[in-house]
């Protein structure tokens, strides 16, 4: 498995200019891959109407998903309640096992985890991982549940305030997408999807666009090895101040007084806001960047939701392609999907040495985005 390094700019409380490293980045999915076809056509066939098939396969932009079960043993016609076949914990260890290496894990002083989706739990998962990957007890923890999807910016901004206040040893970054649990729960109770039932029909498209992935990535204040530099002043987050939220998911009890996630959502209005949102994020943005964007990535949250922020945000479709194209072949990664497309900027050379890429986060919450260059 690969590893890359990435530098970030960051300004101590002394106004020096202090270098925030971020190596080690490790992307790993669940183990099981689907295509689309295959779930709408073959394990859904029976709840699904003919043209809520036909949208799924023709307007999401997604070809294949990765899975933590493997449907095959999966009982769609069933209620019951399923766990994953692979467990978030499982692929979190996974994937920070790649980014430490060999280091000395003592060396670990801070540990943020974003996306921590069952963190209702208690204790929340990732509370296991201390003792599970050997860090220290005295370790400080952070979790980003509630920014989801435009977290990373957040976490790297947040790593480099720990070491402009003094904390001691580097930030250990682990994300994750694990949706499938929620939304897979939920239509093996709707005994027919149609594109009428509103409810049902957008419980189902969340259970197809979402892959269940982890990545991680190690960030330090130490030079070594750098292949791509973010200054924060490249780094926008815009917070959506709508007093009624266009999307909530919370848990509701049944009529058997069974725990299940209850999603309310406006998708309409939620495009509208995050299109708003972005672009105001890109023209602060493009205030301070220098010329020469190479590469724009947007977050993979489906076909609809990439071309309307692409349009709002006034980006040549050229520009764009690779994000079709990850989106295409993996889904929508949540969390984790501006840290892959760093990550595959790098593998593919989608960019080169002393030129720009810049990607735009976006979930419930906000829109945001941040310009990277890579330097190696």
């Amino acid at each position: 498995m690969m590893t890359h390094s990435l530098r970030i700019w960051a300004h101590c409380c002394g106004g020096c200019r202090r270098m925030v490293w971020l190596s080690g980045i490790s992307v790993v999915k669940a183990p099981f891959r689907y295509s689309i076809s295959e779930i709408v056509d073959d394990m859904l066939r029976d709840k699904m109407d003919r043209e809520a098939r036909e949208y799924a396969k023709s307007q999401l932009g997604i070809e294949y998903v990765y899975k933590s079960y493997d449907l095959s043993k999966v009982d769609f016609g069933s209620d019951q309640y399923v766990e994953p076949h692979i467990a978030m914990d499982e692929l979190y260890r996974q994937t920070a096992s790649v980014s430490m290496g060999g280091m000395d894990r003592s060396g670990i002083g801070m540990l943020i985890t974003v996306n921590d989706n069952p963190q209702y739990l208690d204790p929340a998962p990732t509370a296991g991982l201390v003792p599970q990957l050997s860090l220290r007890q005295d370790i400080r923890a952070q979790n980003l549940q509630g920014l989801a999807c435009s977290a990373l910016p957040e976490s790297l901004l947040n790593s480099a305030g720990h070491f402009a206040m003094g904390g001691k040893g580097d930030v250990l970054l682990i994300m994750g997408s694990g949706y499938t649990e929620w939304f897979l729960d939920r239509i093996k109770q709707i005994k027919n999807i149609t594109r009428k039932s509103r409810g049902d029909f957008y419980s189902m498209i969340y259970f197809l666009i979402f892959s269940d992935a982890a990545a991680s990535a190690i960030i330090s204040p130490e030079p070594d090895g750098a292949q791509v530099r973010i200054d924060p002043r490249h780094v926008v987050v815009t917070r959506s101040a709508r007093p009624v939220p266009a999307a909530t998911l919370k848990m509701s009890p049944d009529n058997r007084c069974r725990v299940i996630f209850d999603m309310s959502l406006d998708p309409r209005g939620l495009r509208d806001d995050i299109v708003r949102l972005a672009a105001k994020s890109l023209t602060r943005l493009q205030r301070v960047l220098p010329e020469g964007i190479d590469v724009f990535g947007i977050h993979t949250a489906g076909k609809k939701f990439v071309d309307s922020v692409a349009e709002g945000c006034s980006l040549d479709p050229s520009k764009i392609r690779m994000s079709h194209d990850i989106m295409s072949s993996t889904g929508n990664m949540g969390a984790l999907s501006s840290i892959q497309f760093v990550d595959e900027c790098i593998r593919q050379d989608a960019i080169y040495k002393g030129n720009m890429g810049c990607f735009i986060d976006y979930g419930w919450e906000g829109a945001g985005a941040f310009a990277f260059e890579r330097i190696s």
